[in-house]
């Protein structure tokens, strides 16, 4: 096969959608799995900082609104330990000496650093979606994705930006699909 022919085959196989939904679908499953690592996982937000810490400011909870996660460890107990009221009334919430940071704790989550997986409801809304040949990371649930935006006014934080590291990883793999769908095409030709 003459150049030409090979140039004109070569410049039909990039002009096609498929091969732009192909590379875009690959870039975009390399920097979910890198995005979602950096902030459910290793607390980052997008420059790489740490979201926060957690509060330890006491506060009350009902065990039984904690019906995303396993609350066994969240029993309802008043300030000084007692489970019932001087007039023999159970307690029906828990006080938590060190705040939202203990709670993390009793529900067998770590607290060390914030991470913003608490029920995991967050990190499932966060997938890959097409528009025609581009795939993109997008929250599929608004009042999650309002939960994020909150969690960001809340640290006067960047967190949902994808990072300068994400675009690397996916620009690379776009860059060697294109590699491997060039040495599919010379295979065949």
């Amino acid at each position: 096969m003459n150049a030409i022919a090979r140039l004109k085959i070569l410049s039909e196989v990039i002009a096609n959608e498929n091969t732009a939904r192909r590379i875009s679908q690959v870039a975009a499953f390399q920097v979910i799995a890198e995005y979602k690592q950096r902030i459910f996982f290793l607390g980052l937000d997008s420059t790489g900082t740490e979201i926060g810490t957690y509060s330890v400011n006491p506060f009350y909870i009902n065990p039984l609104t904690l019906t995303t996660v396993k609350a066994s460890g969240v029993k309802p107990e008043g300030k000084n330990g007692q489970s019932i009221f001087k007039n023999g009334n159970p307690h029906k919430t828990k006080y938590l000496t060190q705040g939202y940071k203990e709670l993390r704790t009793l529900t067998g989550r770590q607290s060390e650093t914030v991470d913003l997986n608490f029920s995991g409801s967050l990190f499932q809304s966060i997938k890959v979606t097409e528009n025609g040949s581009v795939s993109a990371i997008s929250y599929t649930n608004d009042e999650l994705a309002n939960i994020m935006e909150f969690q960001e006014e809340r640290f006067s934080k960047i967190i949902s930006d994808v990072s300068n590291e994400e675009i690397e990883l996916g620009e690379t793999a776009a860059r060697n699909e294109l590699l491997a769908i060039l040495e599919e095409i010379d295979t065949y030709l």
